[in-house]
């Protein structure tokens, strides 16, 4: 039946990409549905013609390290590891009171010094970011530094996020650069895994339901059958998808936390940004958590920020008055002006937990959920969930 498939994914960001390539890879008959009209989901590059080579600036996902050894695998298999581009290692600095100042200048080192030996110690397990990094870096240095620091991270207030989910341990790769990206950015995987398989863009789900032999998905362009389905949307889209099929699984989804993040990008000439190169910027205070800078890669002309701001507080004028305000440029020196919204998990206190009861409820069924809202926020977590998922539901 033309309409019918063995797996229906849900979803075109990295982890619906990788789901749907595992299982074209296994012989399977995959179809991915995306509501937008693009593909990559966190993972999206903008990208601006130069005369000298094009420039591209990451609006959401923009670092990926050598210990991601499920993301090197994946590299190697689409034949993109010789496309590598490595990064320079830059240095953050801090607004603080309407300054930018290093963030070596924040610390109060007596107290890190007199702190930092519970890093052997103590566990990371069953305790928050803020419980875990207030005691091994000191409450002054954690309220004023480090607590920053992990909002930027997370693109959200990380205080009350499971300790265990941020820089989860993973051995390296020495024989790939630490960190890497890709001639017009890291949307150029997705690229890659988009050129393999079967995608419908810009098509909404209006329902899905089960059927004797799988799933009936019906779409504003007709209706589509599946064996089974991967839900590959953020974790309260997926909440809302599978309130019919999987009223359960749905229930349990809608305790999960969830933030919008509101990021602009902006890209300028060389000679009209005073800042000196640097990797970001971290907020303590302010209307943004974190700027995250093209520097990493130079280009002979321009240079961009893309600055991820707090939700509902600003206008997009207001937005750019104020990034203009922050580097100590005019407006009229921005060429290029981007604007994206990206939904991102909050997990909080018994994130596992809910975790647990979604993963017992999905036992012999012919769903698999994948996505950043499971064991950890990194492409490496999603992929991980991928692999496992693909595991369990694949023929």
């Amino acid at each position: 039946m033309k309409n019918r498939y063995d797996l229906i994914v849900i979803g075109a960001g990295i982890s619906g990409l990788a789901m749907a390539y595992k299982a074209e890879q296994a012989d399977m008959h995959v179809l991915v549905v995306e509501k937008e009209s693009r593909t990559g989901g966190c993972f999206h590059s903008e990208v601006v013609a130069d005369d000298a080579q094009p420039f591209w600036l990451e609006m959401g996902t923009h670092t990926c390290f050598n210990s991601y050894g499920r993301l090197l695998a994946l590299l190697e298999k689409l034949g993109l590891t010789d496309q590598m581009q490595g990064r320079e290692k830059l240095r953050y600095r801090m607004l603080a009171d309407d300054k930018l100042v290093s963030i070596p200048s924040r610390l109060h080192i007596f107290e890190l010094i007199t702190h930092a030996w519970r890093l052997f110690s103590l566990q990371k397990e069953n305790r928050s970011v803020g419980e875990y990094y207030r005691a091994i870096t000191g409450p002054q240095n954690y309220n004023e530094v480090f607590s920053h620091a992990f909002n930027a991270v997370l693109c959200q207030p990380a205080s009350e996020v499971p300790a265990d989910m941020l820089f989860r341990k993973r051995p390296r790769n020495k024989a790939i650069m630490r960190s890497y990206t890709f001639p017009e950015g890291l949307s150029w995987i997705i690229a890659a895994l988009a050129d393999q398989l079967e995608i419908k863009t810009g098509q909404e789900i209006h329902s899905i339901r089960r059927t004797q032999t799988g799933y009936q998905v019906e779409t504003a362009a007709g209706v589509l059958l599946a064996d089974k389905i991967a839900c590959a949307t953020p974790v309260l889209a997926a909440a809302r998808l599978l309130t019919t099929a999987h009223p359960e699984i749905a229930e349990q989804l809608n305790w999960a936390g969830e933030v919008e993040i509101e990021s602009v990008g902006i890209v300028v000439k060389k000679e009209h940004l005073p800042l000196e190169p640097v990797a970001g910027i971290i907020a303590a205070d302010g209307f943004f958590y974190s700027s995250v800078s093209r520097d990493i890669v130079a280009h002979p002309h321009l240079r961009g920020m893309t600055f991820h701001f707090k939700p509902g507080l600003l206008t997009d004028d207001e937005k750019l008055q104020h990034i203009c305000s922050v580097l100590g440029i005019a407006e009229s020196a921005v060429l290029h002006l981007f604007h994206k919204t990206n939904r991102l998990p909050a997990p909080g206190v018994g994130h596992h937990q809910l975790i647990a009861a979604v993963d017992a409820l999905l036992t012999d069924q012919p769903l698999a959920l994948v996505g950043n809202y499971f064991a950890g926020v990194a492409v490496e977590d999603c992929l991980e969930r991928v692999e496992s998922e693909f595991a369990r539901i694949a023929p």
